[in-house]
C-alpha cells in the first residue's frame, strides 16, 4: 500500500511536469496526432509526449545570422567563421552550401555534426571587382532544411587612381573612366610621342620589335625607325578620328610596326580571317579584316577599348569589332610586358590604360561604342532544384529561400501555389532586394504516415511567364518511426542486480539517457549497446530512459523500487 501511494505521488508529479511540455508543444504538434500514434505504436502517451518534444526542439543555431567584411582590397582575402552548432535530439550532415558570388568561398570544419556538435563555416572574401558585395550563403542539410547567412563586404582597389569609380557599372564606369583619363593628362605631342616610344617605351637594349610580324630591328630614335623601316602604327586609323591631337600622340595606341605590314592593315577593322590573301609573322589579312598575330590580340583590344573610352567612337569604327576586341582582351591577358608599358606611358602622359590595370573593368560595360545604360535584372533563385524533407510532421515548418540574384528590388513574389496541395504555403515575403532573401515558409497537410509529392510554383513575374518550379518529396514522420522501432521499446528494473533491463534496443540509437520524474537527466553517456544499465542506489519511483536516434527520440517508463 505504501508503495502504491509512492507511486501515485510520482505519476501525479510526473504529470505536471509533463504539462510544461504539452504548453510547448501545441504550436508544433496536434493533439490528434499524438493520440493516434500512440495508439498505432501501443505505446504510452508519456513516452510519445517525450518523443514528440524532442522533435519539437529540432533546429541548428547560427553564432552569427550575417558577416560583413569590410573594406578588402582585391589584393588579399580575408576569412570569418560563423559557428553552426547542432540542438537538434540527432545527427545531422551539411549537405551543401551555396554561395551566389565567384568572390566568396566557403568550406565546413566537419560536415557531419552529432547531438550538441559545434562546427565552423569558415567563409572568404577575395574580390576581384572595387564594388559593393551583397550576397548569400545557403546552408542545407541532409534533411533538406535550409538556413541563411547574409554575406556583405565592399572590394577596394589598392591603388587611388581609380577610387572614384566605386561600385559603378554601364554608362556611369564609362563616363567615370573618360574623366580619370583626361584629367592630369600630358599631350606630347607626335614627334615627341614616337621619340619616348622608339627610344624607351617599346626598346629592349636597343631593339625594338614590330607588334604584328615579330620582326625585330636595331635603333632608338625616329630616323632608325625610318632606316629600318619601322612605321608608328595607330590601332585606330587615323583615318577614322585619330589624326587630330591629343588622339594622334596618345601613345596607348600607338605601336612600332613593319613599314609594308603597316600598310597592309591600314584602316581594315579587326577581326578573324578565315580564308587569308596575306599572312606576316603570324598575322592575317583578308576580306578587308586585319587579324593581329596572337602575342598583339590582347594589346591591340586594349588599345581600342582605350580609345573609344577616352574619346569616342569615331565613325562608329569599333561597332562591328567589338565582340572580338573582347573576347581577346578576355582571352589574351596583360602580359608583364605590357603591364611595364602602361608604367611607362604613365610616367610620360599621366594617365593609364585602365584595361590593363583592372582587365575585369569589361564585366561591369555591355557596350563600348554606344551609350551603355544598366539594364533591369530580375531574377529569382532558389538553393534546391529538388527538395527531400524527411521526418516531418503535418505541423513542420520548413522555409526556402528565394534569393535576388538580379540588380533590382522584386515586389511581386505573391503568385505561389502548389500542384498537389499536399504542402501548404504558409508564409512568404513579398519584397525583396538585390543580393537579399525572401523566406517562404511551407508546412504539410495532415496525411496518414507515408511518403509524398508535391510541386511549388512561383510566379514572379506574371506578365512574362516566369515561373519557378520545385519537386519536393516529404516523408511523415511516423512511417520512419515505424520502420525504426518495429516493436516497441521495453525497460524493466530488476532489483535483484540493480540493473534496468532493455527489450528491443533500438538498432540505430547512438544515446541513452536516464530521466527523473521531475523531467531532470540522471543518468547520461551510456554506451547505446547496453542491454542491461547498472542503476544503484537511486530513490524509488517511476524513471524513463530516452533513446536518442538520428530521427528522434522515444522513451520507456520503467518503476524503480
Amino acid at each position: 500500500m505504501i508503495l502504491f501511494l509512492a507511486t501515485k505521488a510520482y505519476i501525479v508529479e510526473f504529470w505536471f511536469t509533463i504539462s510544461l511540455f504539452l504548453v510547448r508543444l501545441a504550436l508544433t504538434i496536434g493533439y490528434s496526432f499524438l493520440i493516434t500514434f500512440a495508439a498505432m505504436r501501443k505505446y504510452n502517451l508519456l513516452s510519445v509526449l517525450i518523443l514528440c518534444a524532442f522533435f519539437a526542439q529540432a533546429q541548428l543555431t547560427l553564432s552569427s545570422p550575417s558577416i560583413d567584411f569590410g573594406d578588402v582590397l582585391t589584393t588579399e582575402e580575408k576569412e570569418i567563421a560563423v559557428d553552426i552548432t547542432n540542438k537538434n535530439t540527432y545527427p545531422v550532415k551539411v549537405d551543401q552550401t551555396i554561395l551566389y558570388s565567384d568572390d566568396f568561398s566557403c568550406s565546413v570544419t566537419n560536415n557531419e555534426m552529432g547531438v550538441g556538435a559545434t562546427s565552423k563555416i569558415r567563409v572568404t572574401f577575395k574580390p576581384r571587382h572595387n564594388i559593393a558585395y551583397n550576397s548569400e550563403l545557403i546552408v542545407v542539410l541532409d534533411d533538406g532544411a535550409e538556413y541563411r547567412i547574409d554575406i556583405q563586404g565592399d572590394g577596394r582597389y589598392e591603388d587611388a587612381y581609380y577610387s572614384s569609380t566605386f561600385n559603378k557599372s554601364y554608362q556611369d564606369l564609362k563616363d567615370e573612366l573618360k574623366s580619370i583619363l583626361a584629367k592630369n593628362y600630358r599631350n606630347l605631342g607626335y614627334t615627341n610621342a614616337r621619340d619616348n616610344m622608339y627610344g624607351d617605351i617599346d626598346n629592349q637594349n636597343g631593339n625594338v620589335t614590330c607588334v604584328y610580324t615579330g620582326r625585330v630591328s636595331t635603333f632608338s630614335t625616329r630616323s632608325g625607325a625610318n632606316a629600318n623601316s619601322m612605321n608608328c602604327e595607330h590601332t585606330w586609323p587615323q583615318s577614322f578620328g585619330s589624326s587630330s591631337e591629343p588622339q594622334r600622340a596618345d601613345i596607348h595606341h600607338l605601336f612600332p610596326s613593319d613599314g609594308g605590314t603597316n600598310s597592309r592593315r591600314g584602316n581594315h577593322p579587326f577581326g578573324v580571317v578565315a580564308n587569308p590573301s596575306w599572312t606576316g609573322g603570324g598575322s592575317k589579312y583578308g576580306s578587308s579584316v586585319f587579324e593581329p598575330r596572337d602575342e598583339h590580340k590582347g594589346a591591340a583590344a586594349r588599345a581600342m577599348l582605350y580609345f573609344a573610352i577616352r574619346y569616342q567612337n569615331y565613325n562608329n569604327f569599333i561597332n562591328s569589332q567589338e565582340g572580338i576586341l573582347k573576347q581577346w582582351h578576355t582571352t589574351f591577358q596583360p602580359t608583364a610586358w605590357d603591364i611595364q608599358r602602361n608604367e611607362k606611358i604613365f610616367g610620360y602622359q599621366k594617365n593609364r590604360n585602365p584595361f590593363v590595370d583592372h582587365p575585369e573593368f569589361i564585366e561591369r560595360m555591355n557596350k563600348i561604342g554606344s551609350n551603355d545604360p544598366k539594364p533591369e535584372i530580375k531574377t529569382i533563385e532558389v538553393s534546391q532544384q529538388q527538395i527531400n524533407y524527411s521526418y516531418v510532421s503535418p505541423s513542420t515548418e520548413r522555409t526556402i529561400y528565394l534569393v535576388n540574384t538580379g540588380n533590382i528590388q522584386i515586389s511581386d513574389i505573391t503568385d505561389i501555389f502548389t500542384k498537389s496541395n499536399n504542402i501548404i504555403i504558409k508564409s512568404v515575403e513579398s519584397t525583396v532586394t538585390p543580393g537579399d532573401v525572401s523566406a517562404l515558409v511551407v508546412t504539410f497537410k495532415s496525411l496518414p504516415e507515408g511518403t509524398y509529392e508535391d510541386e511549388i510554383w512561383i510566379n514572379i513575374d506574371a506578365q512574362i511567364g516566369r515561373v519557378i518550379k520545385i519537386p519536393v518529396t516529404f516523408t511523415i514522420g511516423q512511417a520512419s518511426i515505424k520502420k525504426l522501432i518495429p516493436k516497441p521499446v521495453k525497460a524493466v528494473y530488476l532489483m535483484h542486480n540493480k540493473m534496468i533491463h532493455i527489450e528491443n534496443l533500438p538498432k540505430d540509437a547512438y544515446s541513452i539517457e536516464i530521466w527523473n520524474s521531475n523531467g531532470q537527466v540522471v543518468l547520461n553517456d551510456i554506451s547505446p549497446t547496453l542491454n542491461d544499465i547498472p542503476f544503484n542506489n537511486s530513490n524509488s519511483g517511476i524513471y524513463f530512459v530516452l533513446f536518442k536516434t538520428k530521427i528522434g527520440a522515444v522513451a520507456s517508463k520503467v518503476l524503480v523500487y
